[in-house]
């Protein structure tokens, strides 16, 4: 009956995608957890506010803004930034799920930058404290030998 090994996770992420890697024993590889791709943060916004029945500010009844029962008229809202949060959402869903089932040890973010912070204020109490690195880089499209590379490096003095 063999324990097993927490291992630390990389996460390699933009917008639209996102790559979950699991550090193995030997430095520098890697076995993939699970590979994310949101097409919607790629699409125009035109098209993304008609797949949403548009994006005009509202009134909306009983919203509490308003007082009880009130109404409040909702801002605009972006509709990449809408589907930036809602891909941000999902990937901290996996990654706190990680930490929660003890599959994960510690966590190292690696992501474009707003789309990092987007996805920290997503991670839970748990998962925000097994952050043990994070970088504020776009390098979903590396090789995996090229990213432990640049993971190496980005952590030591120029």
């Amino acid at each position: 009956m063999g324990l097993s090994v927490k291992r630390n996770w990389l996460v390699v992420a933009n917008a639209a995608r996102a790559r979950v890697l699991e550090e193995n024993e030997r430095a520098g590889t890697y076995t993939h957890v699970v590979d994310l791709v949101h097409p919607q943060s790629r699409q125009k916004g035109v098209e993304l506010a008609k797949a949403h029945g548009g994006d005009r500010a509202g009134l909306v009844m009983g919203s509490g803004r308003g007082g009880a029962g009130g109404t409040a008229l909702d801002p605009r809202t972006d509709p990449h930034d809408r589907e930036h949060d809602r891909f941000a959402r999902e990937l901290a869903t996996a990654l706190n799920e990680g930490v929660a089932s003890g599959r994960c040890a510690g966590l190292v973010l690696v992501a474009s930058d707003p789309f990092l912070g987007r996805l920290k204020s997503h991670l839970d109490t748990q998962a925000a404290k097994a952050l043990l690195r994070s970088i504020a880089s776009d390098y979903t499209l590396l090789r995996d030998d090229e990213l432990a590379e640049r993971i190496g490096s980005a952590g030591r003095a120029p």
